[in-house]
């Protein structure tokens, strides 16, 4: 398997935001407000992407419909979560607070696409275009740096399921 292969990328973006949560706890001020902000857009770009490479394959290729489903419910409830925290002074203990249930989600959701999600999506789709889902994957993140034109609005299943992702790599 290659480092550039989609499972692979959201798996190591997903050891990221296990690492960026610990580490808010070591800020304060404009630190721990800069880092908050890069964490919330990373989420964003993080569950966009999924839901226009990763999610539509799920579902249309793995027999996955439940687990894209679950997933962009999850994705929703953790746009939710951010933005509650948006709503209280930063640093203050209902920040925090927030910041936690943002964490809390996001662990279960990343969890669950570990165990539940990625086996399935890896029998079913081969290697070649599991690869190129990684290389758009990439590119996406590069488009969309710091979630630029990226709306933070609720997904929908039923979009999500019949999003069609072009085969091949998209460098080519």
């Amino acid at each position: 398997m290659s480092d550039f292969e989609i499972t692979a990328l959201v798996l190591a973006e997903h050891e990221v935001f296990r690492r960026e949560f610990s580490a808010l706890e070591d800020l304060s001020g404009q630190e721990l407000a800069a880092a908050w902000e890069a964490l919330h857009a990373r989420l964003e770009v993080h569950a966009v992407a999924e839901e226009q490479l990763f999610y539509p394959l799920l579902a249309q290729e793995a027999d996955g419909e439940e687990e894209t489903a679950e997933g962009v419910h999850d994705h929703n409830e953790i746009r939710h979560a951010a933005a509650a925290v948006e709503e209280h002074e930063i640093g203050s203990e209902d920040w925090w607070e927030a910041v936690r249930a943002v964490r809390q989600v996001n662990a279960d959701h990343m969890s669950e696409e570990e165990t539940d999600f990625f086996p399935p999506f890896k029998e079913a789709v081969d290697d070649e275009q599991r690869e190129a889902l990684g290389m758009r994957w990439l590119a996406f993140h590069d488009e969309h740096e710091q979630a630029a034109g990226l709306s933070g609005e609720d997904a929908e299943v039923a979009e999500v399921v019949t999003t069609e992702v072009p085969e091949g790599d998209p460098s080519l």
